[in-house]
């Protein structure tokens, strides 16, 4: 489950979390060493949402002030989004100079595990959220040190191969700035001042085939535009941008949520 990162030599590089241990210690003792394996198949009332996390590991995420403080956002706002969404599944991408073939990498953790119905299910989903937050945090460290950009869009085409498939809700909360900065496609570099301008921006990446596809999805800002705090005047701009792109062309909901 942990989030890792290959190394030059092909290595996988990678810890196993303490919320890991306490995950199995905890299910262990409730259940026996072979209660879950017995009670597969047994009809518990489990959650059923897809959800997803991605992690900005760009220069903006650094601690306050100098900038947004992504693993502070991570800590404060992930443990209330999977509990309120009754997330079943979490899966995960970084936030890098090029996103979508980022060699840090997460595998999918399961939040509400097969069980016996007389589980504490409360403990058990608990334990599993405490893993998938180590697991974030891990991936957030490892964007961080050896790929650190801020290709958002390629994060959000990453994460969208997690979708389920048949229309389900797919839930996405992106722990970013959304400071878009990526050679050839940084906001820094186009006109966004005018909805004609914003259009064609968006239409050279849809060329490029940049565009996310996030039919079904729901994604929950947490960080998003903090950079503006200092640059207000700038701020109405960026944000018609990413509303345009978003809802208008990505087909995505945008819930504000925990943009706190």
């Amino acid at each position: 489950m942990a989030a890792h990162h290959t190394g030059p030599g092909g290595r996988a590089l990678g810890a196993t979390l303490p919320a890991v241990t306490l995950a199995a210690v905890l299910i262990a003792a409730t259940t026996g060493c072979g209660a879950i394996g017995e009670a597969l198949g047994t009809n518990v009332d489990r959650y059923s949402a897809a959800c997803a996390v991605v992690v900005d590991g760009s220069g903006s995420g650094d601690p306050a002030p100098e900038g947004f403080d992504a693993e502070a956002k991570l800590h404060s706002t992930l443990p209330d989004f999977l509990s309120d969404l009754e997330c079943r599944t979490l899966a995960f991408a970084p936030i890098t100079s090029a996103s979508q073939f980022s060699s840090c990498q997460a595998e999918e953790v399961e939040l509400d595990p097969e069980g016996d119905p007389t589980l504490d299910r409360e403990g058990v989903r608990a334990a599993q959220r405490a893993v998938a937050e180590g697991v974030a945090t891990e991936l957030l460290e490892c964007a961080r040190t050896t790929q650190p950009g801020s290709d958002v869009l390629g994060a959000l085409n990453r994460v969208a191969g997690s979708a389920p498939g048949d229309g389900e809700a797919f839930h996405i909360l992106v722990v970013s700035d959304f400071i878009q900065s990526d050679v050839g496609s940084g906001l820094d570099e186009q006109d966004l001042t005018t909805p004609e301008s914003r259009a064609a921006v968006i239409d050279g990446l849809a060329e490029q085939g940049r565009l996310p596809r996030l039919a079904d999805a729901v994604v929950y800002p947490a960080g998003y535009g903090m950079r503006f705090s200092r640059q207000p005047a700038d701020y109405a701009d960026f944000d018609a941008f990413w509303t345009e792109l978003l809802e208008g062309r990505a087909d995505a909901d945008v819930d504000d949520t925990y943009r706190r």
